[in-house]
């Protein structure tokens, strides 16, 4: 008779002294496991896949087969003993220590384990299938790609199949990865992501596979639900880990008392005025007993333990989750970095049956001050996208009453021939992101979604987060379309990284003459320049307390011009001509950015004063707007001098030209085409520039 483990009750429960694997759940994790693999969830091939290695890639004619036998890059043992080597199946199996294993299904689809046409030794996925999808300019295939994640001797080596397809998912990609973890000798297998499309639209359905672990034709464990196991979120193509599931495979019997330290409860900056702090963690019971009682401890940067029995009944079931707190609490001598180690002991008044997992380090540091951040949200879309009509108009939404938060949006080169407001910069900050989708949206550098997934309620918790860098500026077109800005950071702490820069951005508040085929009429904050470039200006490392000043500027020299579409032939030459099509509504966004780990400390957005010493929104006036037959330039200061008048349209022809004497004009628009037209008026000290809709 077969012996098959079963997962039942979410806990793999033995059935015989045989039992070699037990394994539990982690559902929607928001992470990968250990939170060592940080990489996006781009297709094959993808520049953004840095340091991936491809032992496998083929599309839907592709025969089961298996890769070259691979080494793993750590001593590590499957089923109690040694292995150093695995083949690759493609069609969802890693085997250990087996050469090319002489025995493969014959076609790919669902297989219930145990099975003879399964290799002995094994880690199994069955149920994907080969595929290959044509997208902007590339075509994507599965692959099985490999990489190694953190540092001896708490290593993990990724076996990932990437972009595979599944029956029940049509045209659907699901992605799947088996894990090894150095010195536990753990085994994860983690649910990346799924998407069931069918005719390019979303669909209900969900894969169907078989997974767990073979050791031979007899005896296997498998997860519940298994050949019909499916993804854990099926209606968002997420390119990072924050959908993930994954489940722990762990050699042995499963102890009936076993704390799993998640992390520790506390923020990474503290308040010194707060103190003394409680010192609790997030842990969950993966053992077989509720558990009613534990012990706390903690030391700092590796001093004395303290702590003791957590007071008050704890009541984890098997499998939950809850904080457990120390009955000591810590008191920091002075402001700086500190090393907080905090770990728990004797489940149940028992030894703990896992003790490798008992610990967790966090690093906090201890600051006198902080102040309110002001999230950077920069959003990838463009005027030729469909989906990037709701993606914006779900944004607005979402910012509209808040003001923590400065907003940059890059009109990009595709689909189709793109925004025509693409430039080469906006190509430089897409190619930094790994951008190869839109809408896309990144929050201070680290969240990277689409911008219809963008809410409330991530919009409130990042504002929460607090911030240790003060920015200060102003910002100002002297002349003739000079745009500069004098900037001064005061950092709160220390801020040690080498990898520092200062980025500057001039941005139009709205524009109006990009519209192309998706339905948007107007568009906000479009990216036009930046100050000096796309790769920012280099900063040293900041000391707490002592300020940076820094002055930039730019010069938009020539005329308007609209670019026919957003390809590279057609971008804007910054030397002899611009696309603003109005200089009353400019700012300038700042913020300082790790160009490493991609992390924003602060930004802020700054408004453009359009005179060096005056308010000219207050005495220039344009009217009425829109227009029907005519419309009026009025300008105080101008009063006493001669100013010349020119209005170009769209395509930047010239369409009226004069002279405004006493401050005043009226221009005639009768027989003008309905659009948007640029007024630009030139006196002897000032330049001023504005845009009109002429409406018959």
């Amino acid at each position: 008779m077969k012996k098959i483990l079963l997962f039942a009750g979410c806990v793999f429960a033995a059935l015989g002294a045989q039992a070699q694997y037990y394994s539990y759940p982690t559902l929607m994790a928001g992470e990968n496991p250990g939170g060592l693999n940080k990489d996006g969830e781009n297709p094959y091939p993808a520049a953004a896949n840095v340091g991936w290695s491809t032992v496998w890639n083929g599309g839907p004619g592709s025969a089961t087969s298996y890769s070259s036998e691979q080494q793993i890059p750590f001593k590590f043992k499957f089923n109690g003993k040694d292995v150093t080597r695995y083949t690759v199946g493609n069609f969802g199996t890693v085997s250990f220590d087996a050469g090319t294993p002489s025995v493969r299904p014959s076609s790919f689809g669902t297989i219930s384990l145990p099975s003879s046409e399964i290799p002995d030794n094994s880690v199994c996925i069955l149920g994907m299938t080969p595929l290959s999808v044509a997208g902007s300019g590339i075509t994507y295939t599965s692959a099985v790609m490999t990489k190694t994640f953190g540092k001896t001797p708490n290593r993990q080596h990724w076996i990932w199949f990437n972009f595979f397809g599944e029956t029940n998912i049509k045209q659907g990609w699901t992605y799947w990865a088996v894990v090894l973890e150095e010195n536990t000798n753990q085994i994860y297998i983690v649910d990346m992501k799924t998407l069931p499309v069918e005719n390019n639209a979303l669909i209900t359905a969900n894969v169907k596979l078989s997974a767990g672990i073979q050791i031979n034709s007899t005896t296997a464990y498998t997860l519940s639900g298994s050949p019909n196991l499916g993804a854990q979120q099926t209606t968002q193509n997420i390119f990072d880990a924050s959908d993930n599931s994954y489940y722990t495979f762990v050699q042995g019997t499963q102890p009936s008392g076993d704390i799993l330290v998640k992390n520790v409860v506390m923020d990474p900056y503290m308040k010194i005025g707060d103190a003394p702090f409680n010192m609790a963690v997030q842990a969950r019971n993966i053992g077989t007993s509720t558990l009613s009682s534990a012990e706390v401890h903690f030391s700092i940067n590796g001093g004395m333990a303290v702590g003791g029995a957590v007071t008050g009944s704890t009541n984890i079931a098997s499998l939950a989750s809850g904080t457990l707190t120390s009955p000591a609490k810590w008191t920091p001598s002075a402001t700086g970095k500190y090393t907080v180690k905090v770990w728990t002991s004797k489940p149940n008044g028992s030894a703990d049956g896992n003790a490798y997992n008992d610990t967790a380090t966090f690093n906090v540091q201890v600051v006198d001050r902080w102040v309110q951040r002001n999230m950077m949200n920069e959003i990838f879309t463009s005027s030729t996208c469909p989906p990037c009509k709701p993606g914006n108009e779900n944004y607005e939404a979402v910012i509209s009453g808040r003001q923590a938060h400065t907003t940059l949006k890059y009109q990009m080169y595709f689909p189709g021939t793109g925004d025509p407001y693409c430039t080469n910069e906006v190509r430089t900050r897409a190619t930094y992101y790994g951008v190869n989708s839109v809408p896309r949206m990144e929050i201070d550098g680290g969240w990277d979604n689409n911008a219809n997934s963008f809410t409330a309620d991530l919009y409130d918790k990042t504002a929460a987060m607090p911030s240790f860098l003060e920015i200060s500026g102003v910002a100002a077109n002297k002349w003739k379309n000079t745009i500069s800005l004098d900037v001064e950071l005061n950092p709160l702490v220390d801020f040690s990284s080498s990898n520092l820069r200062l980025f500057a951005a001039i941005v139009e508040g709205e524009t109006f003459n990009n519209k192309k085929t998706n339905g948007e009429t107007k568009f906000e904050m479009v990216m036009k320049k930046m100050m000096p470039g796309a790769t920012g200006t280099a900063l040293s490392p900041m000391t707490k307390g002592t300020k940076v000043s820094r002055t930039l500027s730019h010069t938009f020299a020539g005329n308007y011009r609209l670019s026919l579409d957003g390809q590279t032939a057609n971008h804007i030459k910054d030397a002899t001509e611009h696309s603003v099509e109005t200089f009353d509504d400019v700012y300038v966004l700042v913020w300082v950015q790790d160009a490493i780990t991609k992390e924003i400390f602060q930004s802020k957005t700054i408004a453009v004063n359009n005179a060096s010493n005056e308010n000219l929104e207050v005495e220039a006036k344009v009217y009425p707007n829109p227009s029907n037959d005519a419309f009026n330039v009025e300008i105080d200061r101008l009063a006493s001098e001669t100013a010349k008048v020119q209005v170009s349209n769209i395509q930047g022809q010239l369409v009226y030209e004069g002279s405004m004497t006493n401050g005043k004009m009226t221009i005639n628009t009768a027989d003008w085409n309905t659009g948007v037209y640029m007024v630009a008026v030139e006196g002897a000290s000032y330049h001023y520039s504005t845009k009109i809709l002429v409406r018959h």
